[in-house]
């Protein structure tokens, strides 16, 4: 198992070097890394989801200080996505129209719209622009709503997002 020890390092670039590393990890394998704090682990969290952890231990090493995690790769959890035929059956609370708009237009019309539904109701946003079949899962995912799925129309997508919060 290879050790990294990323204390004193600044995040990002040490984000930056676990990510290249992890990248060439087989499903299955781990690696130690030694940090600060948990912080690192935290990010990294957010950027992927093919990992686990467990923090091993505190080291101190002279005048040094951190933790260690474990960190085993894992499959990718894969997003659950409706049918066409469930999708096409949903009750829509309001639509958002971005039709016409380029990046970043449609999500924008997203975040307002999700503005205008209930928790528990179906905002469906209505797009053309390509861009918008990865921006919308991804801000859903980010800000803690549910990405339903998406219906190919006549020129343009119908993308499905429920209020989760």
């Amino acid at each position: 198992m290879d050790r990294v020890d990323m204390r004193s390092s600044i995040t990002c670039l040490a984000i930056l070097q676990i990510e290249a590393i992890m990248q060439k990890l087989p499903y299955g394998d781990c690696i130690e890394i030694l940090c600060d704090d948990e912080t690192l682990i935290e990010e990294l969290r957010h950027i992927r989801n093919d990992f686990s952890y467990e923090q091993i231990h505190c080291k101190t090493q002279g005048d040094q200080s951190g933790i260690a995690f474990i960190l085993r790769k894992q499959q990718p959890l894969k997003e659950f996505t409706m049918s066409d035929i469930d999708l096409s059956t949903v009750q829509v609370s309001s639509t958002a129209d971005a039709r016409g708009s380029a990046c970043p237009g449609p999500l924008l019309e997203a975040k307002k719209g999700i503005g205008k539904v209930k928790v528990g109701e179906v905002l469906e946003i209505y797009s053309n622009d390509s861009g918008t079949r990865t921006d919308i899962p991804a801000w859903a995912k980010k800000v803690g709503h549910e990405y339903m799925g998406m219906l190919s129309a006549d020129g343009y997508d119908k993308h499905f997002v429920r209020r989760k919060k």
